[in-house]
């Protein structure tokens, strides 16, 4: 029999689920990222329960999760029956039950020691009614425990490791991320904080070849899951692929069953042909193919940083047979530039509170938050820097101060300004708009001032400015405060 050999970051996150149990805690998350093992866990603790004969119940709601689960218990020779559909293995009768949240909805309850709820920010309502009760020990498990009013129905969280922990420590993978294009979504219509499916879909159509033509330049033939809007959009999307002669498989609501579960199990080969599979949002929690290096985002997201970085955390599960696996993030959607700071700050700190249903605060903006850029050259997203990561591109260097008997020299008016000259004021008029919480215009209204002209083909690269910029920028408000008394 196979043991259960548990990481130190999952020890420890069990034994602070314990300690909450101790306490008194009766519902309770554990937030952990995509690849911490937070199946593993879950399987410890069914063993146990097990060995103890008591009884644990494993909720899902998707068939692929619940395949993934029962597959897991079988490596470890757990005996446990599932609760879905037709499933072959219905085995009412063991103490250990994987199952379908929609089927508990219409059969009922088996009696539990142990419920154990995965992907738990998916609130359903029959979940909630079930465990609301408190009648025994719930465990929910999520990499993106935001969902509002979710400390209504659980009342503790366990966060022991982040994302950016794990990628140091390479239990993930790296990753970079390239945004060539993305739809316009401006005026697009909103429902319920969500551009809805048909107008995310129209200006999304167009780009489609972007989203093929950056896969043949960074993809290089790699392993991919993209996430299109809706099942037209995603079979655009295949139909175009297949154009190119990179094979892949839709996995959407349309397919037979038959055709998802067939598509899975060749796209989990190590030598499978397929390159890609395509889906809306069917596979963004918790499908795990290690060996996948890129993910395709098509889908705009307006307010769901949860989905954004559930799809993200489909590629950067590591991968043993690949210890230097990067994983390249094709974002066609404009989502890694949207949530870029929460993003950032998620990855470094996770999460210890869950939200209690309450109207949210505006989030401050820290006074030194800089937005990353974007290389003109290869596309890469990033956090400022001289040069480009991915593809080397050097920044346009800050100019020298010209100094002339003890006075700065106007460089404006000795001759033309450079590009160079103008990258490096527009440069620093970013960082102080940020830095000062200036409306975006200020900043275009400054540079024309300065040269006479708007600011076009610039670099959106902020950098922190020198003291004769700082000064310039002061003298403007002096002589706009007198025009102001006059």
């Amino acid at each position: 029999m196979k043991s259960i050999v548990l990481y130190d970051h999952q020890v420890q996150s069990i034994e602070a689920l314990r300690e909450n149990i101790r306490r008194g805690i009766k519902n309770q998350v554990l937030a952990a990222p995509t690849g911490s093992g937070k199946t593993v866990c879950a399987t410890h603790l069914m063993d146990e329960c097990y060995d103890k004969t008591k009884r644990a119940v494993f909720v899902a709601d998707r068939i692929t999760l619940i395949d993934q689960t029962s597959a897991m218990l079988d490596e470890y020779e757990i005996p446990h029956g599932v609760i879905q559909g037709n499933h072959w293995r219905w085995q009412p009768h063991q103490r250990i039950q994987v199952a379908s949240a929609a089927t508990l909805e219409k059969r009922g309850w088996p009696d539990a020691d142990l419920i154990i709820v995965d992907e738990c920010h998916g609130i359903r309502k029959n979940v909630v009614e079930r465990i609301s009760k408190r009648d025994c020990i719930t465990i929910g498990l999520t990499a993106t425990p935001f969902t509002r009013g979710l400390g209504k129905v659980y009342d503790g969280i366990v966060t022991i490791v982040t994302t950016n922990k794990l990628i140091e420590q390479k239990f993930l993978s790296p990753y970079r991320i390239f945004a060539a294009s993305e739809p316009d979504m401006t005026g697009a219509k909103i429902v319920a904080g969500e551009w809805t499916d048909e107008a995310a879909a129209e200006r999304a159509m167009p780009i489609i070849g972007d989203c093929v033509a950056e896969y043949l330049r960074h993809g290089e033939n790699k392993k991919f899951i993209a996430f299109g809007v809706n099942v037209a959009h995603c079979t655009e999307m295949q139909k175009q692929f297949l154009a190119a002669g990179v094979p892949c498989a839709l996995y959407t609501y349309r397919e037979e069953d038959a055709a998802r579960t067939d598509a899975v199990a060749e796209f989990r080969s190590p030598q499978s042909y397929l390159r890609g599979l395509i889906s809306v949002a069917a596979l963004s929690k918790g499908f795990d193919v290690p060996d996948v290096e890129v993910i395709i985002m098509a889908r705009p997201l307006r307010s769901s940083l949860s989905e954004h970085i559930q799809i993200l955390g489909r590629g950067l599960r590591a991968d043993p047979a690949n210890p230097g696996k990067v994983c390249t993030i094709l974002d066609h959607a404009g989502n890694c530039l949207r949530f870029w700071h929460d993003m950032q700050d998620f990855f470094e700190n996770g999460t210890n509170a869950l939200d209690m249903g309450k109207r949210r605060e505006k989030k401050k903006v820290e006074a030194r938050e800089i937005d990353p850029i974007k290389c003109p050259k290869c596309f890469a997203v990033h956090n400022p820097m001289p040069l480009c990561p991915a593809c080397g591109f050097v920044y346009p260097a800050r100019a020298p101060i010209v100094h002339q008997a003890g006075e700065l020299f106007k460089l404006e008016n000795a001759r033309a300004a450079t590009r160079e000259e103008k990258q490096l004021f527009y440069s620093a008029l970013l960082w102080i708009a940020h830095d000062r919480h200036y409306n975006p215009g200020w900043v275009a209204h400054k540079f024309k001032a300065k040269f006479g002209v708007w600011p076009r083909g610039l670099i959106d690269a902020p950098r922190e400015p020198d003291s004769a910029i700082l000064r310039w920028i002061k003298s403007q408000q002096i002589r706009y405060a007198k025009r102001r008394i006059k």
